[in-house]
């Protein structure tokens, strides 16, 4: 049989091929689309590679000039711990706002030189006689318009200076300026090691004598009596540390402060539950009570020790000693700071001190041991000390100006005056025994947080932020 093909397709098969055709046109379509998410995520992540690239490189150069900033406020620090009195500008001026605080820092800054850092530079910025640093960074640096520039400013934790090995007193009586030793057979500076050194005139009056060695840089009515192997009568120099009652302050058991009628705080050395004092801050600790409380009274800027046990750290202002304290753990240790610590000054070339107040009166006949915490210290007065008749004090007494003694203190004393100058109108204007006075000196005692001739306070940044 002869088979034929037919006049026309099946139907079935043209509905295919429609369907084909169809489909084709689905795919185009379909391919066209993916290939615009695509692109539009390829976009997207170039995109965001682009602005995170950006970013990134922004975040690199904040961190850089940031970097560089850290670098002036380090440097800073370590000028200042070399020298307290380090600055690189005049004092800023007062009741700035923070926009006229950052303009005033960026024109001093433009003033002075840079340093160069890692990719840019940077400026130190330190104010006279305040407690806040600032450090200027330029990235690529100062000349370029248009760089990035970023002022940090640091705000300064300034602490006395950590206490070295306690301080051995060589002599009986250091002065720092002149000396006066009594009038008769009686007065004296006696001991097992005695002596006694000024860095002015050593006088004698009448027929007093010295154990021990006897020097001075000026005349030296001693220098005959001057044993062998001791310095040089005259012309010798020997430096007597500064007395700083605030160098004390860390002993402090409690801060007598001149609030109302007198309170008293936790000082650095409080034991007790209650918040101590930050040593080289007075009467920034808890508050504890009234002065009555703990052996004292206050009348104005006049303290009178009543017989109080501890460590006492009287925070600007005179005191009366004219009651015994006890012994050991009984006894008392009087440090006083004057009321204007500071602004006072010495004139070295006049010989004129400005110190106002910090004064220290003993009467006659009374006892004073040191507290057991504070070593042999006794007494610190940021003026004078005077004592009224005999009085029996064990132990080292140190005034920043002068101490006179109209009789003798006790059996073991070392006794410094450390500043020439005299404040005028203040109750004693020369160092002196007087009459026949008479101090003993048998060695051993210690004197602690004393002995450094220029002590540098510690310094660190206590929070810092960005202008």
């Amino acid at each position: 049989m002869k088979l034929s093909s037919p006049k026309h397709p099946a139907p079935a098969l043209g509905l295919i091929r429609s369907r084909l055709r169809g489909d084709d046109g689905v795919a185009i379509i379909t391919v066209t689309l993916v290939g615009v998410a695509v692109a539009g995520i390829v976009a997207v992540l170039t995109f965001n590679t682009l602005r995170n690239y950006r970013e990134s490189q922004q975040e690199r150069q904040i961190g850089e000039v940031l970097v560089l900033a850290e670098t002036g406020l380090d440097e800073g620090i370590f000028e200042l711990n070399d020298d307290n009195e380090f600055a690189t500008t005049a004092a800023m001026p007062l009741g700035l706002d923070a926009a006229a605080e950052e303009a005033w820092v960026r024109a001093q800054a433009a003033s002075l030189p840079t340093t160069a850092g890692a990719n840019g530079e940077y400026v130190v910025v330190k104010p006279e006689g305040t407690d806040v640093l600032y450090s200027v960074a330029y990235v690529p640096d100062r000349a370029t318009a248009g760089g990035d520039i970023r002022v940090l400013k640091a705000d300064l934790l300034v602490e006395p200076p950590t206490p070295g090995s306690p301080f051995l007193p060589t002599r009986g009586f250091a002065s720092s300026g002149n000396l006066e030793i009594g009038t008769s057979p009686s007065a004296g500076i006696h001991g097992t090691v005695g002596g006694a050194h000024a860095n002015g005139i050593l006088a004698q009056g009448g027929s007093a004598t010295i154990s021990g060695c006897a020097t001075a840089f000026g005349s030296n009515d001693f220098a005959a009596t001057n044993p062998p192997g001791c310095p040089p009568a005259v012309g010798y120099f020997e430096p007597v540390p500064a007395v700083e009652p605030i160098l004390f302050h860390s002993l402090s058991m409690y801060d007598m402060c001149n609030e109302g009628v007198g309170a008293v705080r936790a000082g650095p050395a409080y034991s007790g539950a209650e918040t101590p004092a930050r040593s080289g801050q007075p009467c920034s600790g808890s508050l504890l009570g009234v002065p009555s409380a703990f052996g004292w009274s206050r009348s104005g800027v006049n303290w009178a020790y009543e017989g109080g046990a501890g460590v006492f750290f009287v925070n600007g202002g005179s005191v009366d000693i004219n009651r015994d304290s006890g012994v050991g753990d009984a006894g008392a240790t009087i440090i006083v700071a004057a009321i204007n610590e500071d602004t006072l000054a010495c004139d070295e070339t006049t010989k004129v001190g400005t110190v106002v107040g910090g004064d220290v009166d003993v009467a006659g006949n009374t006892q004073l041991r040191p507290h057991t915490s504070a070593g042999d210290l006794a007494i610190v007065a940021g003026r004078d000390i005077e004592i009224q008749g005999t009085a029996d004090i064990w132990g080292a007494m140190l005034a920043r100006e002068q101490l006179s003694f109209g009789g003798t203190p006790g059996a073991n004393n070392a006794i410094i005056g450390s500043s020439p100058c005299n404040t005028p109108g203040s109750p004693v204007s020369k160092n002196e025994l007087f009459g026949d006075a008479a101090i003993t000196y048998n060695g051993g005692l210690s004197i602690p947080n004393y002995g450094v001739v220029n002590p540098v306070w510690n310094v660190s940044i206590d929070r810092w932020s960005e202008l």
